[in-house]
């Protein structure tokens, strides 16, 4: 390896930030500036499939997914794809959350649920394990219209993945018993 002089290194810095502007940025943006760019190509996806996989802690996380079930539409809606039926979301709710679509509960997460009719209204499927609905003292019958009860998430979440949509598993917490501290004023008593 070639040792240079200290005397020559600033020399070099220099000549260097003068043929490439990128190396002469701030340092407090030395990287420059990020650019917009939707996808050039997202017409030839033709349909995004989407199934959210909903399995929290806390019931109430529920609405801050929403907010990114709402980015997801309306990014869709601004950028594509612009065909006839452009985007399948179906929700799989399988974890303490489930009682938010408890018809008892309605009060509590009226602004949850009426979010989530807002979005069955566009096409959004909402499937509830029948598992995770019994163990927290639920039958299909105390659940909100919206809703579908079936056989059990982790099933729901195989199906709709070979059927071919992507699974969304962000901000879901697993493994998650169906019962917490957060949901267990909110179960139905047997």
């Amino acid at each position: 390896m070639m040792k240079l002089p200290l005397k020559v290194l600033p020399v070099i810095v220099l000549a260097v930030a003068s043929v490439n502007p990128a190396f002469s940025q701030s340092t407090d943006a030395p990287f420059g500036s990020a650019k917009f760019v939707p996808y050039a190509d997202i017409d030839s996806v033709k349909q995004l499939k989407v199934v959210w996989d909903f399995n929290f802690i806390d019931p109430k996380a529920i609405g801050m997914v929403f907010n990114n079930l709402n980015a997801l539409l309306r990014a869709t809606t601004d950028f594509g794809p612009s065909e006839i039926d452009p985007i399948k979301v179906v929700i799989v709710s399988h974890g303490p959350e489930v009682v938010v679509f408890a018809k008892q509960n309605y009060a509590k997460y009226k602004d949850i649920v009426d979010r989530a009719a807002s979005f069955a209204s566009q096409g959004v499927k909402f499937e509830i394990c029948r598992n995770a609905a019994g163990a927290q003292g639920l039958a299909p019958e105390d659940l909100h219209g919206f809703v579908t009860v079936v056989p059990a998430g982790p099933h729901a979440l195989a199906y709709w993945q070979s059927k071919g949509y992507s699974l969304n598993a962000v901000g879901a917490t697993m493994p998650t018993p169906p019962v917490s501290e957060l949901n267990k004023a909110d179960i139905r008593r047997k």
